[in-house]
């Protein structure tokens, strides 16, 4: 599976499924050994069939891993699991998303990757915080740096996971200081069913794309 060095294509209409799976290592050090440990098996090992992407992204505090592949269908990620081996990144602890909704603010080039992720009591709430953040944003001028945001919901109806990309953390940083996200921040505190969870800042570590 040939290395690259982009983000994935978050909307490619060819990604009928998005899994995704957090690691926490405890450290720099372990996060970087971890990482590249994973890429290079994944680059020696032949291509499942029905992955598209496979992109490796490393938290900014040096505590956690997130792996983002991007496969055809959900047939095609079932049959990788019935010979995959439980190894750090391999993906078989792993939560399967579709995505649902994305807003793409400006252009620009995405210097880190912001996750918001909640845990939701069933379809519906899944669909309606994704909703109800989608209009309260569309309501304030974009914040300078903000340039996309991709929410996707898990196929078991239980979480909503926002895929935000950023020119900086910096960026990010001072948008969250402005009174103009006191409603979103609301909206994600008060709404019934739906629980905040932690999320990270993050960079991409490395990337295999199989086409």
């Amino acid at each position: 599976m040939p290395a690259a060095g982009h983000l994935p294509d978050v909307i490619r209409p060819d990604a009928g499924l998005v899994v995704i799976s957090p690691l926490y290592v405890g450290g720099a050090l372990q996060q970087k050994e971890v990482a590249d440990e994973a890429l290079a098996r994944w680059t020696r090992t032949p291509v499942p069939q029905g992955l598209l992407s496979m992109s490796v992204f490393a938290s900014l505090d040096g505590e956690a891993l997130l792996a983002y592949a991007q496969w055809t269908g959900d047939d095609a990620y079932a049959a990788y699991l019935h010979t995959a081996e439980r190894r750090p990144l391999d993906l078989v602890d792993a939560v399967r998303y579709r995505l649902h909704r994305s807003m793409n603010d400006t252009t620009g080039e995405p210097g880190c990757v912001i996750t918001a992720a909640f845990d939701v009591d069933g379809p519906e709430r899944q669909r309606h915080i994704v909703d109800a953040l989608a209009d309260a944003a569309s309501r304030v001028e974009p914040f300078p740096g903000a340039l996309s945001a991709h929410f996707h919901l898990s196929v078991d109806g239980t979480r909503v996971l926002n895929y935000a990309e950023w020119t900086s953390l910096e960026a990010h940083d001072r948008a969250v200081e402005n009174a103009e996200l006191d409603e979103i921040y609301r909206i994600s505190l008060e709404t019934p069913g739906v629980r905040p969870t932690r999320g990270r800042a993050y960079h991409l570590h490395g990337a295999l794309h199989a086409n």
